[in-house]
């Protein structure tokens, strides 16, 4: 604190000279009053580091000093000296806040030089300390602007995120061990609430597996007629529990595999009747053609893009011709029944089905 300004009143100009003079020495700027209303018109119009006042004084005591300056500012110092001192007076002067308490004559002028120091010390470290509070005030509230506007982020990043999730295509999940789910999207949650009216529970089942060593981290299942896809991933530990993300991808509505309804047996052991019977060299080709386009089809009916024209002879009612007899009944067939079976791109077939058949009905 430089150079402190000070206020001196006494109605004892001896002692008010002598005070003025101890304080100039100190380097201080002083101001002075030789009575209380001089004085009282001084702390209202200036601004005083310390204020040394005699008690008894005409117009204002040095009692109602004191409660004036440390009304105009709390953190000024006020030293009261009297001729008269009495325990009463000191008590009080001490309770309404003065420094000290000094009886004229001092003992000695280095008393009065040192409370003096001690009373511009003590106000330099109120200030000091209000200074350094209002600097920590200011950092606590910017402090609190930070931190309430990195919440306020994080919540808009949150919000963000559960927006994402909300609206994306696939189901999400959070799980931790033993299959509990902390985190879910409303796509996950439709497919969890079908798993729940599924007797065999897969997403159920999966779940709970998850943290198990031998748990796969891709996984296909079939769920109300659909084929899902279960891809897992490990998820950075923030906490004690160890979580892993779950998607579930909708691969498409279930495919029932096609299925042919053909008599197979009864075909193939037709034919191998047929080549048991005794026929001429002709006959027994087209029979054999016939063989190797029905084990041909036996390969690929598993396959896409697989057709057969139905046909549904009662094999029981044919006959094969006796080979003598070939060349002699030929101009009395009245009918021939034709058997087709075509597949895509399968000139075989195509050849065998082009073929005359030599089987007729009697």
């Amino acid at each position: 604190m430089a150079n402190p300004v000070v206020l001196v009143a006494d109605d004892d100009s001896a002692m008010l000279q002598l005070m003025v003079r101890r304080l100039t020495k100190q380097g201080l700027q002083i101001h002075q009053a030789s009575d209380g209303r001089e004085a009282l018109e001084k702390l209202e119009n200036y601004s005083f580091d310390l204020v040394v006042s005699d008690i008894y004084m005409p117009g204002v005591t040095g009692l109602e000093l004191l409660q004036q300056a440390k009304e105009g500012d709390p953190q000024a110092q006020v030293i009261i000296v009297t001729a008269g001192a009495t325990l009463e007076n000191a008590v009080e002067a001490l309770n309404n806040g003065a420094f000290a308490y000094l009886v004229k004559p001092f003992d000695h002028f280095s008393v009065f030089d040192n409370v003096v120091a001690r009373a511009l010390q003590f106000r330099q470290a109120l200030l000091d300390n209000e200074r350094l509070a209002n600097i920590q005030q200011r950092r606590g509230d910017m402090l609190e602007d930070e931190v309430t506007e990195r919440v306020q982020q994080l919540q808009r990043r949150r919000r963000e995120l559960q927006d994402l999730l909300a609206n994306l295509p696939d189901g999400v999940l959070v799980v931790e061990p033993g299959g509990r789910v902390v985190i879910s999207n409303p796509t996950a949650d439709i497919w969890l609430a079908k798993d729940r009216s599924d007797p065999d529970q897969p997403i159920h089942k999966y779940l709970e597996s998850l943290h198990e060593e031998w748990a796969s981290s891709e996984w296909e299942i079939d769920l109300d007629a659909t084929s899902l896809e279960l891809i897992m991933r490990p998820l950075p530990k923030a906490t004690t529990a160890e979580r892993k993300v779950v998607v579930i991808k909708e691969l498409g509505a279930r495919e029932e595999p096609s299925t042919l309804d053909l008599p197979w047996k009864e075909i193939e052991g037709s034919l191998e009747w047929l080549m048991s019977r005794p026929m001429d060299k002709d006959v027994s080709a087209q029979i054999k053609a016939l063989q190797d386009l029905f084990r041909d089809l036996k390969i690929k009916v598993g396959g896409p893009g697989v057709h057969i024209s139905g046909f549904a002879p009662q094999w029981s009612e044919l006959t094969i011709p006796d080979s003598s007899r070939t060349e002699d009944t030929e101009g009395e067939i009245n009918s021939a029944e034709s058997i087709d079976v075509s597949t895509e791109d399968d000139p075989k077939g195509d050849d065998a089905t082009n073929s005359d058949s030599p089987l007729r009905k009697e």
